[in-house]
């Protein structure tokens, strides 16, 4: 690895989808697939049309030796959680440094927080202006699973996993996706950062994928709880010192 300077990304992911709602004590908004979601606000009717929901920043931790960037898009904070009773995957879409389209970043690690259940599985996809859809994206199991740790709200509480080098390489792209997969999962997210990154992928869901603006527009924005570790060792001898997205 070189020992050049190199920022560590990290970032969040979020998913979910309803088609009834019901309040009591904190909402719980749920559909008859049993998908559902927690948070501290009312939940707005889904209306057809919704405006795109505007990305917010995201915070790179940098590494002061290594060629390691942390990406991530949440305060450190758990305020809600997201999931459902099936199998399903929350991806977060994260954004490439532009010395690093060619030259690619290798994902090595993952950090998340469970609130329910147990994630099994790291997802990721290339590019694009959706990730695929539900099923469609690439998996690589964790060596030990990322289980829950409770309701929120709740400060810390992340895990961080391994991933295998050269077992996730992200090149020639401008973003990709990123997240976590597991059955009946539900991941702690973020509601104070409403940034518009979180993707709910749920094959067995009145709807397979649920967007950032699809789950704004349910009162269920923010971002997850994830972040990605890569290295770029291989991107061009520039030192990020900051990086944002709008």
């Amino acid at each position: 690895m070189s020992m050049l300077k190199r920022p560590t990304l990290a970032w969040s992911i979020v998913a979910l989808a309803v088609i009834s709602i019901a309040v009591s004590g904190s909402l719980n908004a749920q559909t008859a697939n049993g998908l559902s979601g927690y948070d501290g606000g009312p939940v707005a009717q889904m209306t057809e049309n919704l405006p795109p929901v505007a990305r917010g920043p995201m915070t790179v931790t940098q590494d002061p030796i290594k060629a390691l960037s942390v990406l991530s898009f949440d305060d450190g904070t758990c305020e809600g959680g997201l999931g459902a009773g099936v199998t399903i995957t929350d991806l977060v879409d994260f954004d490439v440094p532009t010395q690093c389209f060619q030259a690619g970043l290798d994902i090595v690690g993952l950090t998340a927080r469970i609130n329910t259940n147990t994630a099994t599985a790291f997802a990721f996809a290339q590019s694009g202006a959706t990730p695929p859809a539900a099923g469609g994206a690439s998996t690589i199991a964790l060596a030990t699973g990322i289980t829950g740790l409770g309701p929120c709200p709740a400060t810390g509480g992340f895990a961080t996993r391994a991933i295998g080098p050269g077992a996730a390489v992200i090149t020639g792209t401008a973003n990709f996706f990123a997240g976590l997969a597991g059955n009946s999962v539900y991941a702690g997210r973020d509601t104070n950062n409403p940034a518009g990154r979180i993707w709910l992928l749920c094959a067995g869901c009145g709807m397979t994928q649920y967007t950032p603006t699809t789950l704004s527009g349910l009162g269920l924005g923010g971002n997850w709880m994830i972040r990605v570790t890569v290295e770029d060792q291989n991107c061009l001898p520039v030192e990020l010192m900051g990086f944002s997205v709008e």
